[in-house]
């Protein structure tokens, strides 16, 4: 009696769907445009952008409170090689420091350099930066003193350290340096595009990956430490991505304009387009913590989070089922995320939604074609109150409803 009355409530009762994506809006507390982020763990994070604004959080982004920079540069990347001590790139030479967690910054600025764009360490002391008019710079005192190596004329964005002495460096032109001697010599790698490489990633010193912005998405791939990198599968139409994020050597993450987020698990093979709930925004970075948490950051003081890899809905077996099925979802009680796991014996159309206990749409999870088989979706409730949920699995001949139960 009780599952007939909610099932004629969702038919009558007038309800405000709230679309949950796969990345969930944070709130920033900033609508200065914001260009990456660095996490130590799930909780632990810093967030940098325009007008030196510096954001930090421990709890997973749940709440971001502002550091002091003491400047209005726009700090471009930062980066941290223990929950102390991180460092902040920025324009006209800013550099940042801090041994305490981002309580106190410091500025010591790097010399002879016309302007720096991107930073990378190999540990506490040794690091390096890239700019304008191909220059580097390298540190072996955690800042104080700076050497200066003038490798290109193309100005480089991009540099990726994997140890004290190798380093790639990226720009302008489709432009890759190496060196292996810290700096000493560079040797051009060979890329094979002319288009702005605007991020690069490696999963270990052979396997890495490079996007570039301009008339579409392009991402490249290298097998041998850059020496050589081969084109693969275009992720979308988009004028190109802004960042990347690599879990392995074959899982990496895109964010690019028009709050475009993609996925490849298959080395660049075939990308998947993974909900933002977000068609405008303009995203610049994009962080895995790991293979289920995930932050994205953008233009507006947009901060996106993921609990799920952004996955959604994915299919855990192509098996053929015998019916439909909504199995309960587990764990239940939950806090905050729960499983729900459904079989459908044939494709089509469905819709999988979260009511209220008076019916009240709260959480549309899912509406599109879906091929037969067996599919998960993992719910992050993080934004709803404690109390009794209904989720609803409907196609065009079945329906069914269960109850879950959060609490916090």
């Amino acid at each position: 009696m009780i599952l007939r009355l909610f099932i004629v409530l969702q038919v009558f009762i007038f309800s405000s769907a709230v679309l949950k994506a796969d990345w969930q809006p944070q709130t920033s507390g900033t609508t200065e445009n914001l260009y990456s982020s660095y996490f130590i763990n799930a909780n632990t994070g810093w967030v940098v952008g325009a007008n030196g604004k510096i954001l930090f959080t421990s709890n997973g982004g749940s709440s971001w409170s502002t550091q002091s920079s003491a400047t209005t540069q726009t700090l471009f990347d930062v980066k941290f090689t223990s929950a102390a001590n991180g460092f902040i790139i920025g324009s006209l030479n800013t550099f940042l420091k801090t041994t305490n967690g981002g309580v106190n910054w410091v500025s010591l600025g790097v010399v002879n350099m016309t302007s720096t764009n991107d930073l990378d360490f190999a540990d506490n002391n040794t690091g390096y930066v890239c700019g304008a008019d191909g220059d580097v710079s390298r540190t072996t005192n955690g800042g104080v003193n700076w050497t200066k190596f003038d490798i290109s004329t193309s100005d480089l964005f991009v540099i990726k350290v994997f140890n004290a002495s190798t380093v790639i460096a990226a720009g302008v032109g489709g432009s890759v340096y190496k060196t292996t001697n810290s700096g000493a010599n560079w040797v051009q790698q060979i890329t094979g595009t002319n288009n702005f490489i605007s991020s690069m990633v490696f999963a270990d010193n052979n396997n890495g990956y490079f996007t570039t912005l301009g008339l579409f998405e392009e991402v490249k791939r290298t097998t041998n430490g850059g020496l050589n990198w081969t084109a693969v599968t275009s992720p979308g139409n988009t004028a190109g991505l802004n960042g990347l994020s690599i879990l392995n050597s074959s899982t990496v993450y895109g964010a690019g304009p028009e709050g475009k987020i993609r996925r490849t698990t298959n080395s660049g093979t075939t990308w998947e387009t993974q909900p933002s709930g977000d068609t405008t925004s303009y995203l610049r970075g994009i962080t895995m913590v790991d293979a289920n948490i995930g932050f994205v950051v953008g233009n507006n003081g947009r901060i996106l989070k993921t609990v799920n890899g952004g996955i959604g809905i994915q299919q855990i077996s192509t098996t053929i089922p015998v019916d439909f099925e909504l199995k309960q979802n587990y764990p239940n009680p939950f806090n905050p995320v729960t499983n729900i796991n459904f079989s459908i014996p044939k494709a089509g159309n469905v819709t999988l939604k979260v009511f209220d206990i008076s019916g009240r749409e709260t959480a549309a999870l899912f509406s599109g074609r879906l091929s037969a088989g067996s599919y998960n979706y993992d719910f992050d409730a993080s934004g709803l109150a404690s109390g009794i949920y209904f989720y609803t699995l409907q196609s065009e001949s079945f329906i069914q409803t269960k109850k879950m139960v959060l609490v916090k």
